[in-house]
């Protein structure tokens, strides 16, 4: 793949560094021209000093034949305004940092392939750890106030029912089955078996409680 990095500090830097170990194409674009410098005599990749919202750097950066670009500055609006320049070239992938969790639907109103937010990546990371055993958080959205959760159904009084049936939180919804190595979509009729892997979508305030009725006592 061609990919090109729009601001690139330490995350950019280890994800640069990921990709050229898997043979991809990196192209790096860093306004800072210290960094710049720093990133040229340690990385295998073409390194641009310039402004990654200027079309012309981007047109330097190959962006007209890039497979994916990801934007990584460390300001909302800059970060906004290049993904709306890049969707204009049409590129196949454009992945975005949120700084700040309250604009993440900003980003996802301009419907490139993903907003991450750093400090929702490291809280469900963390959340994880602490309850290892129980529920898995895949993800946090709607600004913290939802999670996408995966769980082990062994609640042996679900076994057999079918999802209809199952009295889940309210804002609570099983939305997929991982069954024997299968995926299936989960549909009211649904019947759900023992050791099921169920990913739900949930509200924040609700998913201890998924957790709850899925494991059972």
């Amino acid at each position: 793949m061609y990919v090109i990095i729009i601001g690139c500090g330490g995350t950019g830097a280890a994800l640069a560094k990921h990709l050229i170990n898997e043979e991809h194409e990196i192209v790096i674009v860093e306004k800072d021209e210290k960094r710049a410098k720093e990133l040229a005599e340690s990385m295998d990749a073409l390194i641009i000093n310039g402004d990654g919202s200027n079309p012309e750097i981007l047109g330097d950066a190959g962006i007209e034949k890039a497979d994916a670009v990801v934007v990584l500055t460390k300001d909302d609006n800059t970060n906004l305004t290049i993904c709306q320049i890049v969707k204009k070239f049409e590129t196949t992938r454009i992945v975005s940092r949120v700084n700040d969790q309250s604009k993440q639907d900003l980003y996802l109103g301009l419907e490139i392939t993903a907003a991450i937010s750093p400090i929702a990546a490291v809280v469900s990371y963390f959340k994880n750890a602490i309850t290892q055993g129980t529920s898995k958080s895949v993800a946090s959205i709607s600004k913290g106030k939802a999670e996408i959760v995966e769980t082990k159904m062994s609640n042996e009084e679900l076994d057999g029912k079918k999802i209809k049936d199952v009295d889940m939180p309210a804002g609570s919804m099983i939305c997929l089955i991982s069954r024997n190595g299968d995926v299936i979509i989960a549909s009211p009729e649904e019947i759900l078996k023992k050791n099921d892997l169920l990913t739900v979508v949930t509200k924040t305030e609700a998913s201890k409680d998924v957790s709850t009725i899925l494991k059972g006592k």
